[in-house]
């Protein structure tokens, strides 16, 4: 039952994207005739962690690359990212693992933002099989901005997932007319349905439960607005008790270090 509710919710986010998406056109098109918006960015990210976890999962115990690129105009974007592992602890040094292939388009009212997109997730050098999925989201900015994503799964899982996330991005401090340094922090909690737990994770679980929470604390410096650095601390906490005797842990911790650059 809270499966098809959550599935109908995500039904329902995609269908207020569709009147919604040629109000938001000609919101965009107005902001560029008036010098606001930029026709085109890409951005570039190389994170560096020291763990991979992935929804609670614990996919490489040992220090991981996790470099993407995101190319964006008129609320359309794509984006490459890729985990590189940097030791043997799953006999893939030196090898890409995974490549998700993400499409969004993404439309805002106010201070109100509406994601719709699929990711398609390839697994190199890896047994484990491709899968797609399909997503829809909301979510408003202010001090303390929340979010909503709701995720279908359209190749072999057929599972959903939930995932709400509270994020604050503060600028604190600026020593110079090119330089900002900003406080960040972030609280998410995800639930997922049985055939994610079953088929996802390997968990052996069969029932629809809340599967982890988790923080972030860091900061990051900006500089000239194309070059931020960003160290931060993550720690997860799953949140049901099969799930933990499964899995054979209740909780991790792990740091990463991001540079990105815009332009």
């Amino acid at each position: 039952m809270l499966a098809r509710k959550n599935l109908m919710l995500g039904l329902l986010l995609l269908m207020l994207a569709l009147p919604a998406a040629a109000l938001a056109a000609e919101e965009a098109t107005a902001k560029e005739k008036d010098g606001e918006d930029k026709a085109w960015s890409v951005d570039l990210i190389l994170p560096y962690y020291s763990k991979y976890l992935s929804r609670g999962a614990l996919t490489v115990d040992d220090p991981v690359l996790q470099p993407g690129l995101t190319v964006a105009a008129h609320g359309f974007s794509f984006n490459v990212w890729g985990n590189y592992n940097l030791t043997d602890k799953i006999e893939r040094k030196g090898k890409f693992t995974e490549v998700d292939l993400t499409a969004e388009y993404a439309f805002e009212f106010g201070d109100f933002s509406f994601p719709v997109g699929v990711i398609h997730y390839l697994y190199p050098n890896m047994t484990q099989p491709t899968t797609t999925e399909l997503y829809a989201g909301v979510s408003y900015k202010w001090l303390v901005t929340p979010a909503l994503k709701v995720y279908q799964d359209v190749g072999d899982v057929h599972g959903q997932l939930v995932s709400l996330t509270f994020s604050v991005d503060k600028e604190v401090y600026k020593p110079h007319k090119e330089v900002a340094v900003s406080l960040l922090a972030g609280l998410g909690v995800e639930w997922a349905s049985k055939d994610y737990h079953k088929y996802e994770y390997n968990a052996g679980v069969d029932k629809d439960a809340f599967l982890d929470t988790a923080i972030m604390l860091g900061f990051s410096v900006k500089v000239m607005d194309a070059l931020k650095i960003t160290p931060a601390y993550y720690h997860m906490w799953l949140m049901d008790s099969e799930i933990k005797d499964a899995f054979g842990y209740g909780d991790k911790g792990f740091w990463g270090l991001t540079l990105a650059y815009s332009f």
